[in-house]
């Protein structure tokens, strides 16, 4: 037996190792700093269990045992103040609604043990294994019961409310401080039932502690979180499965202890109750399980249910997330993280069509790294996706003779998702974007009928939302040009008045000019206006929604030439402006606003670059296009900005910028039946690339 004693020693250093880890890794954290107290006192509590199993006489037995009483009592407070602020974002108003219940479970313990020791109830049987309680004692456990089950209600609303994806990395702390509330529960109940308290459950405390400890220790190594390091949604589930378990865990222990009573069968198998601990906290964890979930609900659907949803509760839930939702990144990400609770899928992107329609792009996604693929619009596979407008399995993409040979951009698409599933979204034949949906939980079955079906209802639902979202921020950018129109207005009418002074000025120069005093009003006249107008320059710049043109035909190289003498007229010789123009045939364009575009372009490039930098102007022509480029090797564009905010009014990447030269110079293309794409990476250099139809095109 004195190998047994060794147990509360070691599960003390465990509960300290613990604390310690604890605190080196999040400090003052709320949810850390309770977690360490907590194992710190359980820590001691372990150490006075040693102290008390390895005591030779009932006076020491009886000290250290009740020293590990108090400990109990302490402890108690501290695992509910843990269980309110686990995963919680808002931490100190959760405490401060909280204030009253935690006083009390630290005030009505300590004060309920002072009155049973100093009324003498609690002391130490004859045979120097069971310490009886009277009735404050009685009181203090119940007291005790109270506050443990609390918190683990609590700890279970918090892990049913957390989402779906995250609550696979809370479960194991979770289980493991609730494994030792149950058995917390287990002994506090025999002390109710018995009025006593066995000094033999110290060794089964122990071992419950050691087990429960290597499941914390377990879920801190693997997902490399401690306590607090994931936040809970902020629903709360008020049902409880712990009340009604726990209820009717205590009716059979008093079913069971009334048997045993009036059977005369006193006999106690600590073994057996640490296996029926061990295998119900095994049943726990598997039933928790995602994939144990799935099987039942394949049973349940195979052999109980004509339908495996319910399409009536599935279409309001996904109506009620879509529709609380304005911009189309929310309604995207909103859209993502449904079909992950609610489908089990792990690997989610969704990718949407660009605002010239050509390519999509990548708008968000679940569990997956950094995908660098861009794919075209006119794609055959995406094209013949958007025909059939249903889910379609990617193995059967691309087995499918139709759309073979498959393109580079999807095989790398499917490579880089990791996709099993492609599902197009479309509204009215009008192409919205593509969601790639992978890494289906073993054991869950798809089915043809009810899957398929549910995946194409909810993506022309997401559709809609997110047509009806660009719809909405096309209006506020309405707005914003309008509002900018209307600024400009103000800004015109305090030009007009600073071209006033000036014409005023030059009609009484005539016949003043000589006068000294004159000439200094003059200057100072002229000073304020020059600064004025310069103010009014900087701050905006003309933003034309429909340029009218007036088309000649052209060499586009004169005008490639006469742009970058002009700029080097006016500065920008100190940069290496490099040409390389290939022969072209005329183009059908307006010279004025064609040099805004490449003035704009080429200046963006200068500016881009630093004292140092070089760059080119290029072009070229193709069976449909005059083709021309401006290249520098500056500091480049991310990819998000390019995707989301390039061309856009109002949005630039320069401290001082308006955002309005890119957008005009697209107006400008665009008014001409041309296109205009980029390419750049940060720190490579950025190369705008304008497509102009020849006159045959």
């Amino acid at each position: 037996m004195e190998y047994l004693n060794l147990l509360p020693l070691i599960s003390a250093l465990f509960c300290a190792g613990l604390a310690l880890l604890t605190f080196i890794k999040r400090r003052w954290r709320p949810t850390a700093v309770a977690f360490t107290i907590c194992m710190t006192l359980m820590a001691l509590i372990e150490l006075a269990n040693f102290l008390t199993v390895s005591a030779s006489g009932g006076e020491q037995i009886f000290f250290w045992k009740r020293a590990s009483l108090v400990g109990e009592v302490l402890i108690a407070g501290n695992w509910l103040l843990f269980a309110l602020v686990y995963a919680k974002m808002d931490a100190k108003r959760i405490l401060k609604k909280w204030c009253w219940a935690l006083t009390l479970a630290y005030l009505v313990p300590c004060a309920l043990l002072l009155l049973a020791l100093f009324r003498h109830e609690v002391f130490l049987t004859t045979d120097l294994q069971f310490i009886r309680l009277e009735a404050f004692a009685r009181y203090l456990t119940v007291s005790l019961m109270i506050i443990v089950i609390a918190a683990m209600v609590i700890l279970e609303n918090t892990f049913r409310s957390s989402p779906r994806t995250e609550r696979w990395k809370l479960k194991y702390t979770i289980f493991g401080v609730s494994a030792i509330f149950i058995f917390n529960i287990y002994i506090l109940s025999q002390r109710l039932l018995y009025h006593v308290i066995s000094i033999n459950n110290i060794y089964l405390m122990s071992c419950v502690i050691i087990i429960a400890n290597t499941l914390i220790i377990f879920g801190v190594f693997r997902f490399k979180i401690i306590v607090g390091d994931i936040y809970v949604s902020r629903k709360v589930l008020y049902n409880s499965a712990s009340l009604f378990t726990i209820g009717i865990y205590l009716l059979t222990v008093g079913f069971i202890g009334h048997l045993i009573r009036s059977l005369k069968l006193n006999s106690t198998l600590p073994v057996n109750i640490l296996f029926i601990f061990l295998s119900v906290l095994v049943l726990t964890v598997i039933f928790s399980s995602d994939r144990f979930k799935l099987v039942c609900k394949n049973i349940i659907n195979k052999h109980f249910s004509k339908r495996k949803y319910d399409y009536r509760e599935e279409w309001l839930a996904y109506s009620s997330i879509l529709s609380k939702k304005l911009l189309t990144s929310e309604i995207a990400d909103s859209f993502a993280h449904t079909l992950a609770e609610r489908m089990f899928w792990n690997r989610i992107a969704l990718w949407l069509v660009n605002e010239s329609e050509t390519a999509l792009y990548l708008e968000c996604t679940r569990n997956l790294a950094e995908v660098s693929t861009r794919i075209g619009l006119n794609d055959p596979t995406l094209s013949y996706l958007y025909s059939e407008s249903r889910p379609m399995a990617c193995s059967a993409i691309l087995n499918n003779k139709k759309m073979q040979p498959i393109s580079r951009e999807i095989s790398a698409l499917i490579g880089e998702t990791k996709a099993e599933l492609l599902v197009p979204l479309a509204i009215a034949g009008k192409a919205v974007g593509l969601l790639t949906l992978g890494g289906m939980p073993r054991g869950e079955k798809f089915y043809q009928v009810d899957d398929y079906d549910l995946l194409k209802s909810v993506a022309a639902h997401a559709a809609s939302a997110i047509n009806s979202a660009r719809l909405f921020e096309e209006r506020m950018k309405a707005r914003e040009l309008e509002a900018f129109h209307r600024l400009s207005s103000f800004v015109m009418h305090d030009m007009k008045n600073a071209t006033t002074m000036l014409s005023v000025l030059a009609q009484n120069a005539e016949k003043h000019l000589c006068d000294p005093e004159f000439q200094k009003d003059a200057l100072q006249t002229i000073s304020e206006a020059v600064n004025r107008m310069k103010r009014m320059i900087e701050s905006l710049s003309s933003l034309p929604d429909k340029p009218k043109l007036e088309l000649k035909d052209y060499d586009l190289n004169e005008l490639i030439n006469n742009t970058v003498n002009d700029l080097g007229v006016n500065g920008l010789a100190k940069l290496k402006i490099g040409r390389n123009l290939g022969k072209l045939s005329p183009v059908r364009v307006d010279a004025e606003e064609i040099q805004k575009v490449l003035h704009n372009l080429i200046l963006n490039a200068c500016e881009a670059l630093d004292s140092e930098g070089q760059v080119e102007v290029s072009s070229r022509t193709n069976k449909d296009h005059v083709i021309f480029s401006v290249s520098d090797n500056g500091r480049g564009m991310s990819k998000e900005f390019m995707e989301k905010s390039l061309f856009k009014p109002f949005k630039s990447t320069k401290k001082k910028g308006l955002g309005i030269g890119l957008y005009q110079c697209k107006s400008i293309v665009e008014a001409h039946k041309g296109r205009i794409e980029v390419e750049s990476e940060l720190g490579e250099g950025t190369t705008f690339t304008v497509y102009l139809p020849t006159k045959q095109a």
